[in-house]
């Protein structure tokens, strides 16, 4: 299955270009032919072969950089528009920057518009129809793989669930067997309950069942025995599904170790071109950033000293990548003795989220409070970003109390980088209750790719702009 769906990913990849190539001529077409804007038609020359090459190059780069063609993420529409329509614009941004470098003339505002308007709607609509074709064909063919999944339930819904959403993919379920009498001819996820675990040669039979997933919990391990043994003789394949998916951060992986199977259950989540590509543009964008905003914090720290003194920069452990601590630096926003308040507060055994950060919080100093809405004090950061213990992008850089109060689950979040900014933070800020937060940044693990870093970094400056859910 995860030959056929990297395959799936390769073909679209393609398709994507063509459709891209399509697309640009006909904006091409369409800036002679229509009247608006077009000026001389007859004089206006035509796109040459050199221009098709440096977007089909750009388009190929900046699609996979969004992690359109992810084996472990095909294929939501949705999801998909999402993700292609800030990749096509970013895509655009560095066309017009190529097209300076090499000096492409007879160019229009016009053709880009055309171009851009007309590659979204046939890649978003060849995708769509190709959703269509898969879902038909599989409904209508018998050379789909028919499925039937033992245990209906968690992990095998789960199963169900991702089979149905991927129509290419090649399998049809026919229906799940379970022993519970309450499901005993239910539908579970669309799928009938059809049998027991003890009918499975009989099902088999019957249903013509090319594909048997066991997907009973770990308690099991007796039962799925039986059931391999058992269909030991018949001429269908049969796979287990592991009971592990409450362990797994969304990048999961199987391996054959000296023929023992293993399954790595907390594989780094940035890895590898991901990884190198996330820490140049840290590194670019916050080296640009901090001489830029150098006259900014001379100012701010004049401001913080005037009013309330020194320290002027307030630092704090912090909790970072794999539980790694640093000290994590802000311009101070509250009286000098706020941490101190803070821990006393706790000791009262008061909540975290009525501590952390209050709305009106009195420890606050006006400056402070200009600085907290304009985000101002977070400026610092950049030098924690070239010191390589954040990112401009990424979870909460947590406290190590809070961290301490975390359930199992909750310590996902510490598998990349904390950030100066992330989806907590464009999303509601300090107005979300904590646990919202975490569960804000394990959805951005586990969705992680570039293009969505950057729609993150575009997202903070219109919410910082507002002020929205800052204080």
């Amino acid at each position: 299955m995860r030959n056929r769906t990297r395959i799936f990913g390769q073909f679209l990849a393609i398709a994507d270009v063509g459709l891209t190539m399509l697309a640009l001529f006909l904006a091409d077409l369409a800036r002679h032919l229509l009247p608006f804007g077009a000026g001389d038609a007859e004089t206006l020359p035509w796109l040459t072969v050199r221009e098709y090459v440096i977007v089909a190059i750009i388009w190929a780069f900046f699609l996979r950089f969004a992690h359109l063609y992810d084996h472990q993420r095909l294929l939501r529409i949705a999801d998909e528009i999402r993700v292609l329509v800030p990749a096509v614009l970013v895509a655009m941004v560095a066309l017009f920057a190529a097209f300076f470098v090499v000096k492409v003339e007879f160019l229009s505002r016009l053709l880009f518009l055309y171009f851009v308007v007309i590659d979204v709607l046939l890649i978003i609509n060849f995708r769509w129809l190709l959703n269509r074709v898969f879902r038909s064909a599989r409904i209508s063919s018998r050379g789909s793989s028919r499925v039937l999944i033992v245990g209906a339930g968690p992990v095998g819904k789960h199963v169900a669930q991702m089979i149905r959403d991927r129509p290419w993919s090649g399998f049809e379920v026919i229906g799940f067997a379970d022993d519970d009498p309450a499901k005993r001819e239910d539908m579970v996820e669309g799928f009938p309950v059809i049998g027991a675990s003890g009918d499975l040669v009989s099902l088999i039979e019957h249903h013509a069942i090319d594909e048997v997933l066991i997907a009973l919990p770990m308690h099991a391990y007796e039962r799925m025995q039986e059931i391999v043994f058992e269909l030991d003789a018949m001429p269908v394949r049969v796979r287990l599904v592991p009971d592990v998916f409450h362990l797994m951060s969304g990048r999961a992986s199987a391996e054959d170790v000296w023929g023992m199977p293993l399954i790595s259950v907390r594989a780094p989540v940035i890895i590898g071109f991901d990884r190198f590509i996330k820490r140049v543009f840290d590194f670019l964008i916050g080296s640009v950033a901090l001489i830029l905003m150098i006259p900014v914090l001379l100012a701010l720290a004049i401001a913080v000293g005037l009013e309330s003194g020194r320290p002027i920069i307030f630092s704090q452990r912090r909790v970072g990548e794999n539980g790694r601590m640093f000290t994590m630096y802000k311009l101070r926003t509250m009286v000098s003795n706020a941490e101190s308040r803070q821990e006393a507060a706790l000791q009262q055994g008061a909540e975290p989220s009525e501590v952390y950060k209050p709305q009106g919080d009195p420890r606050v100093t006006r400056v402070g409070r200009f600085l907290r809405r304009t985000s101002l004090d977070e400026l610092p950061q950049l030098w924690n970003v070239l010191k390589g213990e954040m990112s401009l992008v990424g979870p909460r850089p947590e406290l190590p109390w809070v961290v301490d109060r975390y359930e199992s689950w909750q310590r996902q979040r510490l598998a990349v980088l904390p950030g100066m900014t992330g989806w907590w933070q464009v999303n509601g800020r300090s107005e979300l209750p904590m646990h919202q937060n975490v569960e804000y940044d394990l959805y951005y693990i586990q969705n992680y790719s570039p293009m969505l870093d950057l729609t993150i970094l575009v997202r903070t400056l219109w919410v910082v702009v507002r002020g929205k859910g800052a204080y």
